[in-house]
């Protein structure tokens, strides 16, 4: 039995031509794509800037935030029972490690609403994984055993959810994205970053936690490469599958710049990579 093939909602929006913030663009484009058969199914990304409270605490010059549509957890809910679509995992919002080492009070309780939230969502569609990213990237000083209190506390309360940990980068003195990821029940293994740190091997000593792969490339002739690394894109997926025996979800997360002119090659990327998945 092959790993099911996923694929991250924000970015493949433009090969609609619609923005990753434009929610029903993007799900007119997610079943497009599904009727190609070309993915068993999607990871959702959550925006902030659907968030009328504040502006994104990452990113936020990316687009304006005042003149963005807004949705809130319950809409956003009915909109996907609506189109029944296969959402395999969602990816809460990027905004919520900068919530939860902010060291405002506010902050804090903001940063566990969103967990909740998330959680509730997924719980409520039947969703099995979703994806967090739970420390402030750019923070040289937080308690990690402080996260790992206040994420467990949250997610024990959704136990059909695995709750997963991404390993995005972390400048808190000595330590990296692999011996942070490793302090949780659930992970979500990047390979972007496990190529930045070096530290993609790490990851086969907790291969029994890893419950998504983000396999990070970037679209050429209709195949997926990873640039600026010490592995090629399909030697990692050589990797994960034969060796670690890994039998999860593989999410493909498109680098680069893709548009609606993309849209035949990026079909023959995602079905060659089925394919490939199904022979190792």
């Amino acid at each position: 039995m092959r790993n099911l093939i996923s694929v991250s909602s924000a970015p493949i929006a433009k090969l609609g031509g619609k923005k990753y913030y434009d929610l029903a663009g993007t799900l007119q484009v997610l079943r497009e794509v599904f009727e190609e058969s070309a993915v068993d199914g999607f990871e959702l990304q959550l925006e902030p800037e659907w968030d009328s409270e504040n502006p994104p605490l990452t990113d936020a010059k990316l687009v304006d935030w005042a003149e963005t549509p807004k949705f809130t957890f319950r809409e956003i809910l009915t909109l996907l029972k609506e189109q029944r679509l296969p959402i395999l995992s969602i990816h809460a919002s990027r905004d919520v490690g900068n919530y939860l080492c902010s060291g405002r009070r506010r902050d804090l309780e903001k940063g566990k609403r969103l967990i909740t939230d998330t959680l509730s969502l997924a719980d409520n569609l039947g969703i099995k994984i979703c994806v967090f990213h739970i420390w402030d990237t750019w923070m040289t000083e937080f308690d990690p055993g402080n996260l790992v209190k206040v994420f467990l506390d949250v997610m024990s309360q959704f136990p059909r959810v695995k709750a997963s940990v991404e390993n995005v980068p972390t400048r808190l003195k000595h330590c990296t994205p692999f011996s942070l990821v490793e302090l949780f029940d659930f992970v979500t293994l990047d390979l972007r970053w496990a190529a930045l740190y070096d530290e993609l091997d790490k990851f086969e000593s907790i291969v029994d936690k890893i419950v998504n792969v983000h396999l990070r490339g970037k679209l050429e002739q209709n195949r997926w490469v990873l640039d600026r690394s010490s592995f090629s894109f399909q030697e990692a997926l050589d990797k994960i599958i034969n060796e670690w025996r890994y039998p999860a979800l593989l999410t493909v997360e498109p680098e680069g710049g893709i548009d609606s002119s993309s849209y035949g090659s990026f079909i023959r990327a995602m079905k060659s990579l089925k394919n490939k998945c199904t022979a190792l």
